[in-house]
């Protein structure tokens, strides 16, 4: 088998003509792909114009504060519409994600669970826990594997990294890594800033099951255990439990899609930096590592 069919899963988007730019208040920037079913909800609003292919901000949304407080409403509004009671009533976090334009300038922040239907990117932190080969028992690398909780609202009992979590206004990267170690595995401060290290970043193109876009950027960290030491303590109850699983049976376990699509992508990435998936063993290992390193064409963070 080749790993091609767990990037297949994930980095699944092809844009096609019925998919609506949303455009800038100056109407220059691209800032994300519309669902064209999501696209007919903005004939309702006076603050867009609606063009044939594109869906802009007014001009007179010429602030970040401007901004913030129209898609503030709008989720709010569009949250009480029964078509949107799964994605927003249900899914609203009271969380805020940015958006870039230019990039690295904070454009406008929109609530989590509105931003997924607006085809703008989302930013994450996903941080791989393992074991070097060298200080396990038998001399083959581990890694912390979590399994999801059964009433988590998406992929309930599928295999997870061991730590990730959406990069929320006002934190930065360091501080969402502090605390969702923290948060999901119970891991203090120290640990994590002695042990962990940044490894790059992954991009790609996902589509949903209702064929909405949704372009995602995660940062990668590693986090390496001393040795096989339990020191996982689980603060919100978001994983019904960690296993220390070795290097062969998370390979039979990614093959067996046990993994939620996008931390299969993570762990898959792992693999190929720690020189597990290699183009002797991977027929596909150009196409895979250019996929998980898609170019998004908006402004970025």
């Amino acid at each position: 088998m080749t790993f091609l069919e767990i990037i297949n899963k994930v980095d699944s988007f092809v844009l096609d003509s019925s998919f609506y730019d949303l455009k800038s208040h100056d109407g220059i920037a691209r800032l994300g792909y519309i669902n064209p079913d999501i696209a007919q909800f903005f004939k309702f609003e006076s603050s867009f114009i609606i063009n044939e292919n594109s869906i802009q901000i007014k001009p007179e949304f010429d602030t970040i504060e401007k901004r913030n407080e129209l898609f503030n409403q709008l989720g709010l509004k569009w949250k009480e519409l029964p078509e949107f009671d799964e994605l927003l009533k249900k899914g609203w976090r009271n969380e805020l994600y940015v958006v870039y334009n230019p990039s690295t300038e904070p454009y406008v922040l929109i609530e989590r669970a509105l931003s997924v239907l607006l085809g703008v990117i989302t930013y994450g932190v996903h941080i791989n826990g393992y074991v070097p080969p060298e200080t396990t028992s038998n001399n083959k690398l581990k890694m912390w594997i979590p399994k999801r909780s059964m009433t988590k609202p998406t992929y309930p009992g599928m295999l997870d990294n061991t730590v990730a979590g959406g990069l929320g206004y006002p934190h930065g990267l360091h501080e969402t890594v502090i605390k969702e170690c923290f948060e999901e595995a119970g891991l203090k401060e120290d640990f994590v800033l002695n042990n962990s290290k940044s490894c790059g970043v992954v991009s790609y193109f996902y589509k949903t099951e209702d064929n909405r876009f949704q372009p995602e950027v995660e940062y990668i960290y590693d986090i390496k255990f001393d040795d096989e030491t339990n020191i996982i303590q689980p603060q919100d109850g978001e994983a019904e439990d960690f296993q220390l699983l070795e290097i062969d049976e998370i390979l039979q376990l990614l093959k067996q899609h046990k993994f939620k699509p996008n931390c299969g992508l993570v762990i898959i990435d792992f693999l190929i930096r720690h020189g597990y998936i290699t183009p002797e063993n991977e027929p596909n290992y150009l196409e895979i590592v250019s996929r998980c390193h898609r170019v998004i064409p908006f402004p970025t963070r």
